[in-house]
């Protein structure tokens, strides 16, 4: 019994030390990406309020937001009934997908990116092969 309460225990506090390690990576992410633009949005709205003020501004905001609230609420209503006639043994293994995807490219990246890829397509030695002759030229009886 104690060998079981242990591995359970360690199964858990395993899991506890992974999730917390997302809470705190998230926080983070918050505070050096997020917070630094919020901090500049605050001031902008403050400066554009004493310089256009304050009615124009609000006005702005509430057109800006109610129209982004709109379309993400397409966007979520298109997703939802996508979900919704997903049989549920697919909609599990697209979660365990999202996740093995998410934990492969915290830890793994490819060598190439797809603009090297296209770059390197573009440029590539070309094949020797005979010399293009356009239909003018043949139609005009200059090459043959």
């Amino acid at each position: 019994m104690d060998y079981l309460l242990g591995a359970i225990g360690w199964l858990f506090w395993t899991i506890v030390s992974v999730l917390m390690w997302f809470v705190s990576y998230a926080f983070w992410i918050f505070v050096w990406f997020i917070l630094p633009f919020v901090i500049v949005a605050f001031f902008a709205v403050r400066i554009a309020e004493r310089v256009l003020g304050p009615d124009k501004v609000r006005a702005w905001v509430k057109a800006k937001s109610m129209s982004y609230g709109a379309g993400a609420w397409v966007r979520a209503r298109r997703l939802l009934f996508g979900a919704g006639v997903l049989p549920v043994r697919v909609l599990f293994w697209l979660a365990v997908y999202a996740v093995w995807h998410s934990v492969i490219n915290l830890f793994w990246k490819p060598r190439w990116t797809p603009w090297q890829r296209a770059w390197a397509k573009r440029w590539r030695r070309e094949s020797p092969r005979a010399p293009q002759v356009s239909r003018a030229k043949v139609a005009l009886g200059r090459e043959r």
